[in-house]
């Protein structure tokens, strides 16, 4: 027995637990069966606090095949509860490789261990662990049968074959004369989400002790006889159910929004005299989101006049305000006038929410109409002021341009934005009108800018003329930075040659956001000569940066031949922009090289930034370049490639890291090592979440 062996020992025969409990971060530094056998120790410890220590280090002790085994040894323990419970802890956090040796100790276990067992079972999600459970439901024991129903609720993280074979069972064991074992399958078919047919439930909603079960269940459903048993329901006698019933209404208005779903809900409701107080009441003294927003859903169904100030208040509780929205939206037109009432005594927070709301209910041919915007476009309050604009974008005419067009160069970027997305839609609709404006406006005088917001809006519709393109160009002289960054965005929507050709010379501008701007332009227009020349010669990072980007939408493939020699770069600033440039192409072996390439980089951040720019790819070339940078002198570096190679599940990443602890000094990069290799990502679930970043991150270019 070593020395350090000894102290723990000694340390955890103490009578103060405190003692006993340092005794326990002790032991993560021995090794074999002795540290499992203190850690046994430890877990039977008499105060809790010293337990818990046990179950959270135990997944860190290297001696994992001896700490497995003493830890499912534990299981048949029969006198110290308290050992028995924290080993079924530390056996979950320990993790998949937990998994073999429990799933064998349930054919050698007594009752009481094998429903322990199962419980580690099913705190660790995996196929395996699934197949197991299965098994596990025709247990001769009673409890345990019940134990493994209520485990497979758990499964969904293990994958699509573990859900699915749960959701089967579970509903094979729904047909079981056991109330228990219903009681757990239902609540367990819940947790999952199982869609279910309706036919599953239905014969549990007449049983007393099943039927606030089978009304859960139901929940999303838009089945007929789903929907009219939980309509009906919402009347029951007993409050929770009423409750549940209640919610289980809410969420299926919120999965199936179509007419259809909706009328049948709201005629069979209709017929519940006794349900509308209920909902309101949860609606407004519900201690938990979910169900006080689906209340405020089955009042939008309901749509009584007398709950739309209730509604309109929750549109300021962050919890409820997308379902307190979508309630309203429910009442159709008629919620327009109580909603524009409701909003004129209103403090500015609310009033703005009201006005946003009304704006999307497409309220703009319907009383009180444009008015009530045109009305708030002058309030103080840059949220309301905001939420009018946007709402006169939608409801204005022609004369709301000149309205408008004064907003456009507001110093608060809200209206700003808002007010130039309105022109662009009114000038849409009345593009003869928005010319007028725009013929009567000095390109280089003070309301340029408003002339450009014009020349823009007409754009974007695609009816844009020579004369719009001409005025944008002289615009490109005015004296105000705005303008002329205006001018480009204006021009380079206009997608017009003798545009193009102006924005080039904007390159030369003084002002950094105004050669920004025409940078971006550049790439839009398809113009890939000055853009290579600018990366060529620039020495500013992010003119180089936004350079690389605009020309990778104009070629992808010229970008990239562009961007090559920069990645070693002296200038690291330049290097990182090069790299990450690089990183927004789409994937190729080429793009792949390159970022290789900035891994020799002598500075550490380029480095980072490639490794970063590479974490989406999966393959063997870059698995073992990460396991090269885990040698970097860096040791910001090394927990960087320590961390990324624990994203990934292949044994092949588990190999390089162990390979590496036995080496690193540095105690960061050891304790990223550490949890790299004992939080291991399953293999499918790291498939799902690393592809659709990547086909969203190039489709959207």
């Amino acid at each position: 027995m070593s020395d350090a062996t000894d102290a723990a020992a000694w340390l955890l025969a103490q009578e103060e637990p405190e003692a006993r409990r340092v005794a326990v971060q002790q032991i993560i530094k021995l090794q074999g069966r002795e540290a499992a056998e203190l850690l046994v120790r430890a877990l039977g410890d008499d105060d809790w606090r010293v337990r818990k220590e046990a179950t959270k280090i135990a997944h860190a002790i290297e001696a994992r095949d001896e700490v497995v085994a003493a830890l499912v040894g534990a299981l048949e323990e029969r006198t110290n509860i308290g050992l028995r419970n924290a080993a079924v802890e530390a056996l979950a956090a320990v993790g998949r490789d937990a998994l073999p040796a429990t799933i064998e100790a349930l054919g050698k276990l007594d009752s009481d261990g094998r429903k322990l067992a199962v419980e580690v079972i099913g705190a660790v999600p995996d196929l395996r662990g699934t197949r197991a459970l299965l098994r596990a439901l025709d247990d001769e024991d009673s409890n345990v049968r019940v134990a493994a129903a209520e485990a497979l609720g758990s499964v969904a993280p293990a994958g699509e074959d573990s859900r699915a074979l749960a959701e089967e069972a579970l509903a094979n064991v729904l047909g079981s004369s056991e109330m228990l074992l219903k009681l757990a399958a239902l609540d367990s078919l819940t947790r999952l989400e199982a869609r279910l047919p309706w036919s599953f439930y239905a014969p549990h909603a007449r049983d007393p002790l099943l039927r606030r079960h089978a009304i859960v269940a139901a929940a999303g459903s838009n089945e007929a006889d789903a929907i009219a048993e939980v309509a009906s329901a919402t009347s029951d006698p007993s409050a929770t159910i009423a409750r549940e019933a209640i919610v289980a209404l809410g969420e299926c208005i919120a999965a199936h929004p179509d007419a259809v779903t909706l009328d049948l809900a709201r005629n069979l409701l209709r017929d519940q005299s006794a349900a509308h107080a209920r909902v309101r009441e949860l609606a407004r003294g519900a201690a938990d989101g979910r169900a006080r927003g689906a209340a405020m859903l089955v009042l939008g169904l309901l749509a009584h006049d007398a709950d739309v100030q209730l509604l309109v208040e929750a549109l300021e509780d962050d919890d409820v305000a997308p379902r307190a929205e979508q309630a309203l939206g429910l009442f159709g037109a008629s919620v327009i006038g109580p909603l524009v009432e409701a909003s004129r005594d209103a403090h500015p927070a609310r009033r703005a929410a009201i006005l946003a709301l009304v704006a999307s209910l497409g309220s703009s041919r319907a009383s009180p109409g444009p008015e009530t915007f045109r009305e708030a476009l002058g309030d103080p309050s840059p949220d309301v002021a905001a939420a009018a604009a946007r709402g006169l974008g939608a409801s204005g005419d022609a004369s709301d341009l000149a309205r408008l067009i004064g907003f456009v160069a507001n110093a608060d970027g809200r209206i700003a934005a808002t007010s130039a997305a309105a022109v662009t839609a009114i000038a849409s609709r009345h593009p003869d009108e928005a010319r007028k404006m725009r013929d009567a406006i000095d390109p280089r005088g003070g309301d340029a800018g408003v002339g450009c917001a014009l020349v823009l809006a007409m754009a974007e519709t695609r009816v844009a003329t020579s004369a719009d393109v001409v005025f944008a160009q002289s615009a490109l002289s005015n004296s105000d930075a705005r303008v002329r960054r205006a001018a480009v965005d204006a021009l380079a929507t206009t997608r017009a040659k003798a545009a193009a050709e102006s924005v080039e010379f904007a390159l030369a501008d003084e002002e950094r956001d105004v050669q920004l701007a025409a940078v971006r332009a550049l790439g839009r227009l398809g113009r890939e000569a000055p853009l290579v020349d600018l990366v060529r010669v620039a020495r500013d990072a992010s003119l180089v940066g936004a350079a690389l980007r605009a020309l990778g939408v104009a070629n992808a493939a010229l970008a990239l031949a562009s961007a090559r020699p920069l990645v070693l770069h002296a200038d690291a600033a330049i290097a990182s922009a090069a790299v990450e440039a690089i990183g927004s192409l789409p994937p190729s072996a080429d793009r792949d090289d390159a970022l290789f390439a900035g891994l020799d980089h002598g500075d550490a951040e380029v480095v980072k930034m490639a490794l970063s720019e590479l974490a989406l790819v999966r393959d063997a070339r870059v698995l073992a370049r990460f396991g090269l940078c885990l040698d970097h002198a860096s040791w910001e570096v090394r927990r960087v490639a320590a961390e990324l190679l624990g994203q990934d599940a292949s044994p092949a990443a588990e190999a390089l890291l162990r390979a590496r602890y036995e080496r690193e000094r540095d105690p960061l990069v050891r304790e990223a090592i550490q949890d790299a290799v004992t939080i291991r990502p399953d293999a499918e679930l790291v498939r799902t979440m690393t592809a659709p970043p990547l086909a969203r991150r190039y489709d959207e270019r």
